[in-house]
Parts: structure tokens; C-alpha cells; sequence
């Protein structure tokens, strides 16, 4: 009577090796790319500051502790730059879920033209760019202030530079002056402390390091 014999793999020592190395690289690769993620550094402290934001109230340094900050500077009376910034974080506003739009994350935009952008006006164009109200904030201010919040604070800058004679601007909009800006987002922690400047345009990398701060405000 034949015996059915089952037939037994046998592997040798050296494809055992070669097994453990295929199976220990995508663990070996993901626990050095985790241990390769880089920290956001530590910029710059954030002094305090007393503004005032498009409902009339006050805001300053102490309301952004405990919240992840994506700040813009513009000024309501800008005809180019500004609208198309104020768009672009209105797409960021957009990209937020509903636990980050709820307290997580928010949003601030400072006028550096304190002079004619009250409260009110402040408002018609948060309300014209669709900002969520208590999730995006439009602050102004003492001009004095306001100039060393945003220069010294968050070291963008800004100035006043004198219009031409016979300049169109200042036919059309009677000033003589016009308003230079920097256009870098800046992100603020829950500490207050900057951790970084990006261009509108790199939303996700921009979300991405916001979103590694909401945890410990130290990411």
C-alpha cells in the first residue's frame, strides 16, 4: 500500500535572512521617517498688544493663548493684493473641519491702514468675503500700535510711501500715499509663539504644520 507523503518547503537559512530584511524595511522605513519628521522651530514670542476687532471689541495677545493662529495683513480700501488675499484664506477657512472651525484653528487679518479701517468697515468686509464670525478675525487699531504689533510683533512689514505727483492712485483715491505690505501667512500657536511664514499659495503644507500644533501647542 503507497503512503501519501506531503511534501514539506524547506528554506534555508539564507532566504529566512532575506525574508526578515524584506519584512523589516517598510517598519524600519516608517520609524525613521517618524523620527525624521522635523519640528516646527520657535520664531519669534509674540509681545502683547491691544487691538480691536470688527465687532468693537477688545483683542490682544491673551485671546489667541490656547488656539492655533493663521494671521494676513491687509486693508480694506486695496484694490489688488489684498482682495486676492483675503480670498486665499477664505479657501483656508473653507479647508477646516468642523472641530478645527470650532476652536482648533483660527483665523486673523490686520489692517495696517488703522487710519481709515474702523470697526464697521472692518466688518462690511468680512461679511463680503464670507469670514465665519468668531472663527476669523479682522483687527485695527492706534496706528501706533497697530505698527508695532505687526513690524515688531510679527515682523512683517509695512509703510507708508508717498504717491507721485500726478500719480493715477492719487488722482483717483485724492491720497498721497500708498501702503506696502508683506504677504506672508504667518502661523501663530497656542502659545503665542510664531512658528512659521508661508507663501497663500502653500495651503497644504500651511494647514499641515497648523494642524501638528493643535495638540500640544509645541509641535
Amino acid at each position: 500500500m503507497e503512503l501519501a507523503v506531503r511534501n514539506k518547503l524547506v528554506l534555508s537559512p539564507a532566504w529566512l535572512v532575506f525574508a526578515a530584511l524584506v519584512l523589516a524595511i517598510p517598519v524600519s522605513a516608517l520609524l525613521f521617517t517618524r523620527a525624521a519628521a522635523p519640528t516646527l522651530p520657535v520664531l519669534a514670542e509674540l509681545p502683547s498688544f491691544k487691538l480691536t476687532d470688527e465687532h468693537g471689541r477688545a483683542f490682544g495677545r491673551d485671546d489667541l493663548v490656547g488656539r492655533v493662529w493663521i494671521a494676513d495683513f491687509v486693508f480694506t480700501s486695496c484694490a489688488d493684493a489684498c482682495p486676492r488675499l483675503t480670498q486665499k484664506l477664505k479657501r483656508l477657512q473653507d479647508r477646516l473641519v468642523p472641530l478645527e472651525q470650532g476652536g482648533n484653528i483660527g483665523l486673523l487679518s490686520i489692517s495696517v491702514d488703522p487710519e481709515r479701517d474702523d470697526p464697521k468697515k472692518l466688518l462690511e468686509y468680512a461679511q463680503t468675503f464670507g469670514a465665519r464670525d468668531g472663527l476669523w478675525h479682522f483687527l485695527t487699531g492706534p496706528e501706533v500700535e497697530v505698527e508695532r504689533t505687526v513690524v515688531k510683533g510679527f515682523h512683517i512689514a509695512m509703510a507708508k510711501m508717498p504717491v507721485p505727483k500726478g500719480a493715477t492712485d492719487a488722482d483717483t483715491h485724492g491720497e498721497a500715499f500708498e501702503i506696502m505690505h508683506g504677504e506672508k501667512l504667518v502661523l501663530v500657536d497656542r502659545n503665542g509663539w510664531i512658528r512659521g511664514y508661508y507663501d497663500a499659495d502653500d495651503q497644504d503644507k500651511l494647514l499641515r504644520d497648523a494642524r501638528s500644533l493643535t495638540g500640544s501647542g509645541r509641535g
